[in-house]
């Protein structure tokens, strides 16, 4: 059954919040764009830190911003922090807490909790994470690199079963594995958050930040590691603004004005299917 993200005549804005653990750099872009309080309204933000530094703009712009402790609240039900299986219960007092908001949509701006159940059931296809870097790269037991960004949904998913392929870049470290790896450029890539980690479909993949591969090499054959981090560093901070903010903001519009949709694993953009990369944004 097809999943519409907001029929394209309805006349009241498309509800957003933001869930956040750091400097909420995809928050602010989406805050700030011209297309805030025309396509979508961003109407709460949520920490699961109550020292991150995204606080202060949400108190800035007066963006109603729920602080939940994650540890304070573990350490007070007698949980395990990183035992997944106790997640749920965080996120049933999670949901609890955003509940009278009633968004379309929940952003993911470098929220570093892996979300479980029951907040993905809750919000299925409706929680949109930003990842830094290229997820229509595969690699699997007997495949190394196989790009499938210009395949179709299907034909992923029938390789991927075939030859147990996962996506290659996937985790806080992809800016700096696919740089010494050889890939030739990095992209963000907004996509689906599913029980499966880094794995939903992807909805809209950002502009290109090319890497100079001949210095990266040079580095490598040195050995000269410490570089090439503070190089990966640096170009992971320079998408928060060139790639992950404008591709959160091309994923709300084109959900805002009821042109995505999602149907099994495959992303729809105005009744067509589209490929596994999903909407591509231009250099």
């Amino acid at each position: 059954m097809e999943f519409v993200y907001k029929p394209a005549n309805a006349s009241t804005l498309m509800k957003v919040g933001f869930f956040f653990s750091g400097g909420a750099s995809s928050l602010k872009a989406a805050y700030q764009s011209e297309l805030h309080g025309k396509k979508y309204q961003i109407v709460f933000a949520f920490t699961d830190k109550p020292q991150a530094s995204g606080i202060k703009f949400c108190k800035e712009v007066g963006l109603p911003v729920i602080v939940l402790d994650y540890k304070e609240f573990c350490q007070q039900k007698g949980l395990n922090p990183r035992n997944l299986k106790d997640r749920p219960f965080y996120f049933e007092q999670v949901l609890k807490q955003i509940e009278a908001f009633q968004v379309n949509v929940i952003g993911l701006s470098g929220f570093m909790l892996i979300v479980t159940e029951p907040l993905l059931s809750a919000y299925k296809h409706r929680i949109f994470n930003i990842h830094p870097f290229r997820l229509d790269v595969l690699t699997g037991p007997q495949v190394e690199r196989l790009d499938v960004g210009d395949l179709s949904s299907e034909e992923v998913e029938k390789l991927a079963r075939l030859n147990r392929l996962q996506r290659k870049y996937k985790g806080e470290d992809a800016v700096y594995d696919g740089m010494i790896s050889g890939e030739p450029y990095a992209q963000s890539t907004l996509h689906l958050a599913t029980a499966l980690f880094d794995e939903g479909p992807i909805l809209v993949m950002s502009k290109k930040i090319y890497f100079d591969q001949e210095w990266v090499k040079k580095c490598l054959r040195m050995r000269n590691f410490r570089p090439l981090r503070q190089k990966a560093d640096a170009v992971q901070e320079q998408m928060k603004w060139e790639c992950d903010g404008p591709a959160f903001i091309k994923g709300l519009e084109l959900a805002a004005d009821g042109r995505l949709a999602i149907e099994g694993n495959t992303v729809l953009l105005d009744g067509k299917p589209l490929p596994y990369k999903g909407f591509q944004l231009n250099d």
